[in-house]
């Protein structure tokens, strides 16, 4: 037991009362508004007697606040839609502290009683096009009579409105008219707004600054540009979107310049601030399922001269070790990259010795949701059972994958959807030793919880069709447990047993349901179910159980956690980390 030491207490009183008699100095007060719930939400966000409250502030400044409060609050309401507002505040004392009560009586909400939306400028010579503008414009809820009316919404609207009419045809649109006139003894809201379009707009020559080091080509040919075409702001965005991507290029900016004066071309200028032609990354980390990670990568940007990428990489991780060269190409007119690749890779788990080597073809697209690859490789594997049998299968394997991705975040999701399908074969005698058909598909929910949680669903489903197991390379096949799997169970254990050997099976089925829970800033606790096996057949599926507990940390990289988590069928507690650093 600590034994009782006066001088500390002495010395912690003595702090305590320094730091009471400076606050004393100060005045602390609270606050209680009357009022609809709506119109107190709004002046507890942006009252100054809010902001000023846990300050503290000398009591004449907070005299000159709580007079002030009556104007503030009325101007609040106003953009809310409340024009004849009436606002009370008074500074109270009782036992010493201050207390500020606000009363309040925002009157009668104002509501859209007209609206007059005029298109004016050349954009009227295409009766077709203009009507359809006109339509897509009127649509949007704050130009709909009967609605409330709030300023916030109205300013909101007239940017969406010019930047529509900008988007395509008229970058030089601009609004000539704008008005909300109030009328406070009706407690109503005429709206106009008038609108130039300016010319129609085409593309015109583009030219490139800040080239140096990389040829012009690989630029020019990401433009698709037609001069006389029409001007699109998507396709610009588009532009400097693809030529962002490319690692060629630190910074680019795509810019239209309007002469305006005909015949209304607009010059696109493209300026671009280039990368190093080479770059090395060391890397190192550490997680549960492979343990101790070194990596060393590289890059090279111009290869040939043409901006071709060719890339390498080393891994060496305790359970992995793997080696990988590519060659990666612009991405083409029709909206593609191409890649060709070769690697080696060693791996040992659960007592199966594994060498691949592979090479290959990919073909990829990629967009703001969707990513597409097609690919072509040739695989070979040596593995190696834990009672000494050889296996050496090689194939031959086309395969295509689709991801979709519906997030409100990439960084920290916690609404939206992730799903990935994946199809892939090989056929006997075409460079393969057994014709197969390997299916698989992987979806990740995310539902928002109050202000600051998130429940997360995945479903995860495999199924590989071929009459010898054997004679397919492992990637073709399936193995669970581990993080990121079915937690509770050790990296890759759950699968065919062979002896003391953890072989791939033809089936996967695994499923997870984990719920986190805001605690502090960018921290989260999590609690989760995990459930799944991998096997020869459905009829030899038997799914494990795990739960555990975790930490979630929302880094600038993404959500990085730590799990502990108990397999149920197994009688053990697994835990579960990785992180890593590039240097």
């Amino acid at each position: 037991m600590p034994r009782f030491r006066p001088h500390v207490l002495l010395l912690s009183l003595a702090f305590g009362g320094c730091v009471l008699s400076a606050m004393a100095q100060e005045e602390a007060y609270s606050v209680d508004i009357e009022g609809p719930s709506d119109a107190v939400d709004l002046l507890e966000r942006y009252l100054d007697l809010y902001k000023w409250r846990s300050r503290g502030i000398e009591v004449d400044e907070l005299r000159a606040v709580v007079e002030r409060t009556p104007a503030d609050a009325e101007a609040l309401l106003n953009t809310a839609g409340y024009f004849k507002p009436k606002v009370e505040a008074r500074l109270e004392r009782d036992a010493g502290h201050y207390h500020v009560q606000v009363t309040l009586d925002p009157g009668k909400l104002a509501i859209v009683r007209s609206v007059s939306l005029q298109l004016e400028g050349p954009i009227n010579e295409d009766p077709e096009y203009r009507d359809r503008m006109r339509s897509y414009l009127e649509r949007d809820p704050p130009l709909s009579k009967d609605v409330p009316f709030a300023q916030s919404a109205w300013s909101a609207y007239k940017r969406r409105a010019l930047t529509a009419l900008q988007f395509q045809r008229y970058p030089a649109a601009r609004i000539t008219h704008s008005e909300a006139k109030i009328d406070p003894a009706t407690a109503s809201a005429d709206l106009s707004l008038v609108l130039d379009s300016g010319p129609f707009y085409r593309y015109g020559e583009v030219t490139i600054d800040g080239l140096s080091r990389y040829p012009e080509r690989i630029v020019r040919d990401q433009v698709h540009l037609e001069r006389g075409a029409e001007f699109r702001r998507r396709d610009l965005q588009q532009l400097q979107n693809d030529l962002q991507d490319m690692p060629n290029f630190s910074t680019v900016i795509v810019e239209p310049s309007l002469t305006g004066e005909p015949p209304y071309e607009a010059p696109i200028h493209v300026t671009v601030q280039e990368a190093p032609m080479q770059k090395m990354t060391l890397g190192a980390g550490y997680s549960t399922n492979t343990g101790f990670r070194g990596e060393v990568t590289h890059r090279y940007n111009n290869v040939a001269g043409r901006g071709w990428i060719l890339d390498s990489d080393v891994r060496l991780e305790q359970l992995e070790q793997a080696i990988e060269v590519g060659l990666s190409f612009p991405k083409h007119a029709s909206g593609y990259s191409h890649r060709i690749f070769a690697s080696g890779e060693r791996s040992t788990s659960n007592n199966l010795d594994s060498d691949t080597y592979k090479a290959g073809i990919t073909r990829t697209s990629t967009s703001e949701k969707i990513d597409r690859i097609i690919g072509l490789e040739y695989l070979a594997e040596r593995r190696e059972l834990d009672d000494g049998t050889v296996e050496n299968p090689q194939t031959l394997a086309l395969g295509y994958k689709w991801v979709r991705r519906e997030l409100d975040s990439q960084r920290n999701p916690r609404n939206g959807s992730v799903l990935q399908l994946e199809v892939a074969g090989g056929v006997r005698g075409v460079l393969s030793d057994e014709t197969f058909l390997r299916l698989y598909g992987r979806t990740t929910y995310y539902w928002p919880v109050g202000n600051a949680d998130v429940l997360i669903g995945r479903l995860e489903l495999g199924n590989t069709a071929t009459r010898d197991p054997s004679r397919v390379p492992t990637d073709f096949l399936f193995r669970a447990g581990g993080s990121n799997s079915v937690r509770g169970y050790d990296y890759e254990s759950l699968g065919v047993m062979d002896g003391d050997t953890v072989k791939g099976g033809r089936v996967l089925g695994t499923a997870t349901v984990e719920y986190q829970h805001a605690i502090y800033k960018e921290w989260r606790a999590a609690v989760f179910v995990d459930h799944g096996d991998a096997a020869n057949n459905w009829g030899d599926y038997s799914g494990k159980t795990g739960v555990g507990v975790g930490a979630r940390w929302v880094s600038p990289v993404g959500v990085l956690g730590a799990d502990v988590a108990y397999g149920l069928d197994e009688d053990q507690v697994r835990f579960y980390f990785a992180m890593g650093v590039a240097f």
